[in-house]
């Protein structure tokens, strides 16, 4: 959606306070308010309710908890769900210029995702940087900070200075933080897929291991964590349930079924079906639902 109106633009040498290079003010948001830009960086919190930001031509739902840092230049609006919810949508702004990283140059470190929001934005995937803060690790930063800038106590501008560094170093380390999880969420889901595909063979926990590029005790515990049981708990799962589709589905023996699956040991395959299941082999057969146990539903989803 682009709108037809030439922005409003926030202008950092009328707004800024003398001697300072950071401002902020919060804000509850009205759905009729124009689109403006700025000609500093401005970093946002949603304190309170939902509804949207407009970024450019692009239409973003927003929560509380969301931060978004948008470069300079960048047109955008935040709005409630509906001209009725005036009033419940609340955001804490920082708005800041470059100067007021000059003491630290080399922060955030170069090559990171937040020192390209804050340099170089046109190198990222979208223009503007966004971090979700599940739990609520900004909410008493802001707030310190909007209160520090609006009481004024003597000696608040090397404070809010000081707690606009904090901002930005917790921005950086909760980025790093969350790229390290999405790249170990998708080694376990590499592995796991790994291990459907090769279950019914004799497949071993280093041979997973190998493949993901993961030692056995990191994929142990990422593997426990992501199922909730270990690797063979898990193996028997996946097999266990082949064996159910095989046996609804085909007019295999139970041997046959059993032998498909990776089991040669009939005793030990009858005691592990009956202990996944709650029944037999040819009693799930005869059962007319799937006959698999919650937890087994649970375990394999």
């Amino acid at each position: 959606m682009v709108l037809s109106t030439v922005p409003n633009i926030f202008r950092s040498n009328e707004r800024f306070r003398p001697g300072m290079d950071v401002f902020v003010n919060r804000a509850y948001e009205a759905f009729k308010l124009p689109q403006h830009t700025h000609d500093a960086i401005e970093i946002s919190y949603v304190t309170e309710g939902t509804g949207f930001q407009y970024i450019n031509d692009t239409i973003v739902p927003v929560r509380q908890g969301d931060i978004f840092l948008l470069p300079p230049g960048t047109s955008h609006v935040y709005r409630p769900s509906s001209p009725a919810k005036v009033g419940t949508l609340a955001v804490i702004n920082c708005v800041f210029r470059l100067e007021a990283l000059k003491p630290w140059p080399d922060f955030p470190p170069h090559g990171s995702l937040l020192h390209a929001a804050i340099y170089a934005p046109d190198k990222l995937e979208q223009p503007w940087f966004h971090l979700y803060d599940k739990d609520s690790a900004f909410t008493d930063l802001f707030y310190t900070l909007l209160t520090e800038y609006r009481q004024r106590q003597p000696g608040y501008e090397p404070i809010v200075h000081a707690l606009f560094i904090r901002l930005i170093a917790l921005l950086h380390r909760h980025t790093v933080l969350t790229s390290s999880r999405d790249r170990r969420n998708a080694k376990i889901e590499e592995a796991m897929q790994y291990i459907k595909d090769h279950c019914c063979e004799n497949i071993k926990l280093k041979q997973v291991a190998d493949h993901s590029f993961l030692s056995v005790s990191h994929l142990q515990r990422l593997l426990r964590q992501s199922t909730g049981c270990s690797f063979t708990s898990y193996v028997q799962l996946l097999r266990i349930k082949r064996c159910c589709e095989l046996l609804k589905t085909t007019s295999m023996t139970v041997q046959q079924i059993a032998s498909a699956v990776g089991y040669q040991d009939m005793k030990y395959f009858h005691d592990l079906f009956r202990r996944k299941t709650g029944m037999t082999p040819q009693q799930f057969r005869k059962n007319e639902d799937d006959g698999l146990t919650p937890s087994l539903h649970q375990s394999l989803k």
